[in-house]
């Protein structure tokens, strides 16, 4: 295995715990994790230190919540973003992790 084997493993491809269809769409999501990702990042830098919740990051870049939960935790385990104590309200009534950039602090 050499450097450029880790481009195609968690945390910077999509992840899968059952080898049937958490697999499958895992492979479908490949292409487009990286591009997500981006505009997850992008938004919760522009958030600073209010942050974001997972479906707050959805609506900023008008996607789904299940497009956007996982890469806000494949950011998280990037480094790129951190969790804060706070949380909100998401659309289900439930309390949400509120996500920021390190920067934001």
């Amino acid at each position: 295995m050499d450097l450029f084997d880790y481009a195609d493993t968690y945390p910077n491809s999509p992840g899968y715990k059952e080898p049937t269809t958490s697999k499958a769409a895992a492979e479908k999501m490949k292409p487009l994790a990286p591009t997500l990702r981006e505009m997850v990042l992008r938004e919760v830098k522009t958030a600073g230190a209010r942050g974001l919740t997972a479906d707050e990051a959805a609506v900023a870049i008008n996607k789904t919540e299940f497009a956007v939960r996982p890469r806000l935790t494949e950011l998280y385990r990037l480094g790129l973003i951190r969790k804060t104590e706070m949380r909100r309200l998401n659309k289900s009534g439930v309390l949400a992790t509120v996500w920021i950039a390190p920067e934001a602090a």
